[in-house]
């Protein structure tokens, strides 16, 4: 099974950014719904039970303090047409948290991505070409309070996100 750790928007934000993109992009194709908004922090890929036991005693037993998240930046990755949403300055917080979550990806045998991490909330895929700039500037923010272990399965409508786990950051 597809896992990654990663951080979810509060139901306010994340209909505030729906409506956001909704308004900047109508005739957007390919947008993700609402209820997959998320910001991964750490791609594990494919993981079976006993990686995830381990990883659940690595993680109950970590601490790391709540941030605040800015999102005010769009941009395009070309290679996969994917449009995103992210931040101009990432948090101190979130690179600790992220190479806290690669260390423990690493300890229990994932290697997930090997990508440079750009931490963004995907709002369209297979976009071929980049859209026209926002209409608005973006502007949200919300406060990362739980770390969360999510699966992914591919269906021919997209994928389908499920929630395994979380933590909270205090």
């Amino acid at each position: 099974m597809r896992t990654f750790l990663t951080l979810v928007p509060d139901a306010v934000t994340a209909l505030a950014i729906d409506k956001w993109c909704g308004l900047c992009w109508p005739a957007l194709v390919r947008r993700i719904p609402v209820q997959n908004y998320h910001m991964t922090v750490a791609f594990l890929g494919d993981t079976d039970d006993t990686a995830l036991q381990m990883l659940a005693e690595i993680q109950d037993n970590f601490s790391h303090p709540s941030f605040d998240m800015q999102l005010d930046e769009v941009g395009f990755f070309a290679d996969s047409g994917l449009l995103w949403l992210g931040s101009k300055t990432v948090p101190d917080q979130l690179e600790s948290l992220q190479k806290k979550c690669v260390q423990a990806a690493n300890r229990i045998g994932c290697r997930g991505s090997t990508k440079n991490y750009r931490p963004h909330i995907t709002l369209a895929r297979k976009a071929g070409s980049p859209p026209a700039a926002a209409l608005i500037d973006p502007d949200f923010s919300f406060t990362a309070e739980r770390l969360e272990l999510w699966s992914s399965v591919r269906t021919p409508d997209g994928a389908r996100y499920s929630t395994l786990t979380s933590w909270p950051l205090s």
